[in-house]
């Protein structure tokens, strides 16, 4: 076998670097491509958590209300959509496109869909909180969710024409322009999970009664809606920075992968609690859609009934009868709920008889 000539055996020069200059220019895949496959690989995990959550949900509640289950169903099924698409847009750009350089450059289908999904994703669970915000609050908090719910519209709208302008675009290069159409949703949807948030942590604080063990319970309650709201925000607020700082890069859809993810976590993290509060001072029923229940009532249980009265705060009366305490509290003028508490010796009761019954 003979050896292969080279230049100076055939007496041919060959430029310097004359093959690498007629291939076109690849892009740097460890802050591009290589985001994306990180985020991807977060993301399953936490799709992973989800389907936990979901079949959790089903054998645990199998009573709910079928629009509730609906809902769950809804949620999975665009989970699993985006954990198709992100695996579609690493195998198509680092497996089916290798050694396609022109490849990097260019949006699949995949890629410019997923904000219009995530979108989807992020208002869905938007949306069952602040129904719960907006049944428990009064005429303030109604006014705020609706102008939460104002941006949820806004905030897919900014998601679909991203999708649509990537389809228009095509290439990586020419996005960066229309980049401003994802950081914008984006902040909405910051905006909408922080502004959400501060709300469920202030009805809750006013739902304290000064009942030891109930007041534990809206604090453990308190420290979920805080969890939730931070998980989200961190991520989404690291996509938007990135999208800021660094335009060129897919860092921001790095974050923006697993950070869609967290929305149907948080969701069914939420629902799935129900079960550890009653094994907890406090229990939550609430087994309709969007925290829409025919006849909600918290538990908080306590070791005896002879220490409550004492620490029951200005407002509340007491009416006496033979088994049972029976507490009202005084609603706020803004608002319609009535209160209803109902003591008896191994547990107390919570109703609230409003336009959609539903307990804190």
């Amino acid at each position: 076998m003979s050896a292969v000539p080279n230049a100076t055996a055939t007496g041919v020069t060959v430029p310097p670097n004359s093959l690498a200059g007629g291939l076109p220019k690849v892009p740097a895949l460890d802050n591009t491509f290589g985001a994306v496959l990180l985020g991807t690989y977060v993301a399953l995990i936490l799709y992973g958590v989800t389907l936990h959550q979901a079949h959790r949900y089903y054998c645990t509640y199998p009573d709910d209300g079928r629009a509730l289950k609906s809902l769950v169903a809804f949620i999975v099924v665009l989970d699993t959509v985006t954990s198709v698409l992100s695996m579609h847009i690493c195998y198509y750009h680092l497996v089916t496109s290798y050694f396609k350089p022109l490849a990097l450059h260019i949006g699949d289908w995949t890629l410019n869909l997923f904000p219009v999904i995530s979108g989807i994703v992020m208002i869905s669970s938007q949306s069952f909180f602040a129904r719960r915000v907006w049944l428990v609050g009064g005429r303030v908090s109604k006014l705020l969710v609706l102008f939460s719910a104002v941006l949820c519209i806004a905030e897919l709208g900014y998601f679909i024409a991203a999708s649509t302008e990537a389809e228009i675009v095509i290439t990586f290069e020419g996005f960066r322009s229309h980049i401003w159409l994802v950081s914008t949703g984006t902040t909405l949807a910051t905006a909408v999970d922080t502004l959400l948030t501060i709300m469920l942590i202030i009805l809750l604080h006013r739902s304290r009664t000064g009942i030891k063990h109930t007041d534990n319970m809206i604090d453990t309650l308190i420290l979920y809606s805080v969890n939730t709201g931070l998980m989200t925000g961190i991520l989404n607020l690291l996509s938007l920075l990135f999208a800021y700082i660094r335009p060129a890069d897919l860092i921001y859809i790095g974050f923006a992968i697993p950070g869609t993810k967290m929305y149907a976590t948080t969701l069914l993290a939420a629902l799935n609690s129900r079960q550890h509060a009653e094994n907890t001072p406090g229990v939550l029923h609430d087994r309709h859609l969007f925290g829409r229940g025919g006849n909600a009532t918290l538990i908080v249980n306590h070791a005896s009934k002879a220490a409550v009265h004492p620490q029951l705060r200005p407002g509340r009366t007491v009416e006496e009868t033979d088994s049972t305490s029976i507490i009202e509290l005084k609603a706020p003028a803004h608002s319609d709920a009535k209160h209803r508490y109902e003591e008896s010796e191994d547990r107390v009761s919570v109703r609230y008889n409003a336009s959609g019954d539903l307990s804190v």
